[in-house]
């Protein structure tokens, strides 16, 4: 398994949301990785699969970088915390379910976050107009 690091609360993230077909219900999983999006989905459903022996439908919706990413996942879980969904059984990530429209969730999602892009690093100056150098070899 994955080692698990907390990053910096500042540090850029991704917020992201699944559609995950587990006990018999389409769910929403509202979270945030550090990682590849593609390594976060199979840890959550190697997760499942040790719990339920099944691994469930799961799409990604939505996987945007973007700054305070804990600050907005918890926007999110608190905007829909009426619809909170308890898994029967726990795994990795199984308390950030939500029982409600996908349709909702992209909605406020889409709403709430702004794509982060990283600064670009300065152009390093050429050199100063008018000076060159030169080295002559004496034949």
């Amino acid at each position: 398994m994955a080692r698990r690091t907390r990053k910096v609360k500042s540090d850029p993230g991704i917020v992201y949301i699944l559609l995950v077909e587990l006990e018999g219900k389409s769910l929403v999983k509202i979270g945030v990785t550090h990682r590849r999006i593609e390594d976060r989905v199979s840890e959550i459903l190697v997760g499942v699969f040790s719990k339920y022996r099944e691994f469930p439908y799961c799409k990604p919706k939505r996987f945007k970088t973007t700054t305070t990413p804990y600050k907005k996942e918890t926007l999110l879980h608190k905007q829909f915390s009426e619809h909170r969904y308890t898994t029967s059984k726990k795994f990795g990530g199984s308390t950030e379910f939500f029982d409600v429209s996908l349709e909702e969730v992209v909605a406020a999602y889409d709403d709430l976050i702004v794509v982060y892009k990283p600064r670009k690093a300065k152009a390093k100056p050429k050199s100063k107009p008018g000076v060159f150098f030169s080295v002559n070899k004496a034949v």
